[in-house]
C-alpha cells in the first residue's frame, strides 16, 4: 500500500512553475573528490517527451575503481503526465531492473517487490522534475519500482531560488533556480557520507 508523503511548506511559500527545458550534466563529489557524473537529456518522440538519466559513481584507490554504482533509466511523459519509465542500476555486478507505465486509473510497477499497483497520479522520483516535490504526488522509487515514504520540507532562496529536502527512505536536498533550472543536489550516500552534484 502506498504511503503519502508529507509536506512541511512554509506559510507564503507559492509552489513554483514547471522546470526549465534544457539537458543536464553534473560532476558528483564526494568528500571533495570528483567520483562521477550525473547526466540528464531530453528529446522529442511524437507526442512524448523522453528524459534519459545516466548516472555513474566510481570510486578509485591509487586508480582502481573500489565501487561501482551506474544508473541508467528513461521516462517518458506527455505534458505533465507521467506515462513510463524503465530502469537499469548495477551496483557492484547486482543488476536490478524496473519497469513502470500509467494504465487507465493506476501506475503499474515491477520491481524488486514484484508487480505494484499505485494511484493513478503516481510518478517516479525524478530530481529534474520540481513540481512533483510537493508532497502531494506519490512517488516510486526508479532502483526499486515501490512506494516511497518521504517528507518534505522546501523553502524560498535568496534571489529567488528554492530548495526542496526530503528525509524517510532517502535523505537529499535539491535546489532550483528561480526560472526552475535543477541547479545543486545533495544526498547521503550509502555509507553514509554525503555526495554533492556541481556543474559540469
Amino acid at each position: 500500500m502506498h504511503r503519502r508523503a508529507a509536506l512541511l511548506l512554509p506559510v507564503g511559500l507559492a509552489l513554483p512553475a514547471a522546470a526549465a527545458e534544457g539537458d543536464y550534466a553534473f560532476r558528483v563529489k564526494r568528500r571533495g573528490d570528483v567520483v562521477g557524473t550525473h547526466t540528464v537529456r531530453f528529446a522529442q518522440r511524437g507526442a512524448e517527451r523522453i528524459a534519459t538519466s545516466d548516472l555513474s559513481i566510481t570510486p578509485r584507490v591509487l586508480g582502481v575503481v573500489v565501487y561501482r554504482y551506474e544508473h541508467r533509466y528513461e521516462e517518458a511523459t506527455i505534458g505533465d503526465n507521467f506515462r513510463r519509465v524503465t530502469s537499469r542500476l548495477n551496483r557492484n555486478g547486482r543488476i536490478v531492473e524496473v519497469r513502470g507505465e500509467a494504465s487507465g486509473n493506476a501506475v503499474l510497477l515491477d520491481g524488486t517487490e514484484g508487480p505494484q499497483r499505485l494511484p493513478a497520479s503516481a510518478a517516479p522520483l525524478s530530481w529534474w522534475v520540481m513540481p512533483r516535490l510537493t508532497g502531494r504526488v506519490p512517488l516510486f522509487g526508479t532502483t526499486t519500482g515501490r512506494a516511497l515514504a518521504l517528507t518534505w520540507q522546501s523553502r524560498r532562496l535568496p534571489g529567488g531560488g528554492f530548495e526542496y529536502a526530503c528525509t524517510g527512505e532517502v535523505t537529499a536536498t535539491v535546489t532550483y533556480s528561480a526560472a526552475g533550472r535543477w541547479v545543486g543536489f545533495t544526498a547521503r550516500g550509502e555509507d553514509g557520507t554525503d555526495i554533492a552534484y556541481e556543474p559540469a
